[in-house]
This record gives structure tokens, sequence and C-alpha cells, in this order.
């Protein structure tokens, strides 16, 4: 039957996220962000192509791959790897509510470490 009483809702208790969520809002972004950096340094890192300007005035090209530059890449893909497995134990440890959701950029970057990690380690780059 209808009541006349009011409905009673509990007090929301929860005034702004907690710590974890606000870390994973960030550490998506920080993935990202070294995810791009890291493309930056491979594409450094590629031989060079020579254009018309450079043949006509004489310019040296890089023809072989920059070491130095893909082992910076190598080690931003390992801290990335070991960031986003954080990331994605944080994300499962907080799926309480059912707001929550699990982060795909976490899923993306971890994927995307192991399988730079995995050609680097093959040597298919040398």
């Amino acid at each position: 039957m209808y009541s006349n009483k009011p409905i009673i809702f509990l007090e929301e208790r929860r005034k702004k996220p907690d710590a974890i969520c606000m870390w994973l809002e960030i550490a998506s972004i920080a993935a990202w962000i070294i995810l791009f950096c890291v493309l930056v340094f491979y594409q450094d890192a590629r031989p060079q192509v020579e254009t018309f300007l450079d043949r006509f005035f004489e310019i040296e090209v890089r023809e072989t791959w920059d070491n130095n530059k893909l082992k910076t890449a190598f080690h931003l893909l390992v801290f990335l790897f070991l960031f986003s497995t954080f990331s994605i134990f944080l994300n499962f440890k907080r799926l309480k509510r059912s707001t929550d959701r699990i982060r795909k950029s976490f899923i993306i970057s971890l994927a995307g470490s192991v399988i730079g990690i995995i050609i680097y380690l093959s040597g298919y780059l040398m």
C-alpha cells in the first residue's frame, strides 16, 4: 500500500574522491604521456631518410639506429609496464561501488609496453 511517510535517504558521506580514485585519474593521463614519449624516442632513433635538400646541400644523414635513444625508449617501456601493472592492481582493488570501472587505458598501455619490450629484446629493430 501507499504510505504518506517521506522517503528518508541516507546522507552521502563521501564528499570527495579518495586517494586511490585520484591516483587512477592521474595515472591514466601519465600512462598516455609515457607512451607518447616512447613513440617520440622511437621516431628519433630510426635511421634518417635522405631528402632532396640533403642531397643538394650534401648533408650527411644517419643511416643506422641510435642505440642511446632506443635504450631510453626501452627503459620507459619497462617503467610503463611496472606502472601499468601497479595501477591495474589498484584498480581491481578499488572495484567496490557500482560507479567504479576497469580502466581500459591501463590495459592498453600494459599490452603496448609488453609488445615493445618483446620487440626490443628480440633484436628485431637492430
